[in-house]
């Protein structure tokens, strides 16, 4: 298995992680009502959270060998989207009753949280395959 198929295989692992937690907080949001002010601010955050894992997999030009300055201005085109969501959120969670405003931010960075955390564990197992260097 070659590195490409290892880090497409690993975003797979990631997205999959990503809504499996949904389902569990969806899950809780059914479960326990007395909690549902909290779990509508994560239901909310982890709906901005999945815009961050896509556009990242999505516009991280793995299949397509983007380079230069078209790759960079795809990625601060990309941070702006992911700000501009994150402002929709906060600004959502802050205007509609009955969404707690810190479990939003808190959904959202967890979209963060399962990239950086996902990838980090890929470039640490890098070197693991005997015979297969960088």
């Amino acid at each position: 298995m070659n590195d490409l198929e290892r880090l497409n295989r690993r975003l797979r692992t990631i997205k999959l992680t990503g809504l499996g937690i949904f389902v569990l907080t969806a899950i809780a949001w059914f479960v326990l009502p007395m909690w549902r002010v909290e779990v509508n601010g994560l239901l909310l955050g982890e709906v901005g959270g999945a815009y961050v894992v896509y556009s990242m997999i999505r516009q991280g030009h793995v299949n397509d060998g983007t380079q230069g300055p078209i790759l960079i201005a795809s990625g601060i085109i990309g941070m702006v989207t992911r700000w501009i969501v994150l402002l929709a959120v906060v600004v959502i969670a802050l205007k509609v009753p009955h969404i707690n405003v810190y479990t939003a931010v808190i959904g959202y960075v967890l979209g963060i949280v399962l990239i950086i955390a996902g990838l980090y564990g890929y470039v640490r197992n890098q070197n693991s395959i005997p015979g297969q260097g960088r």
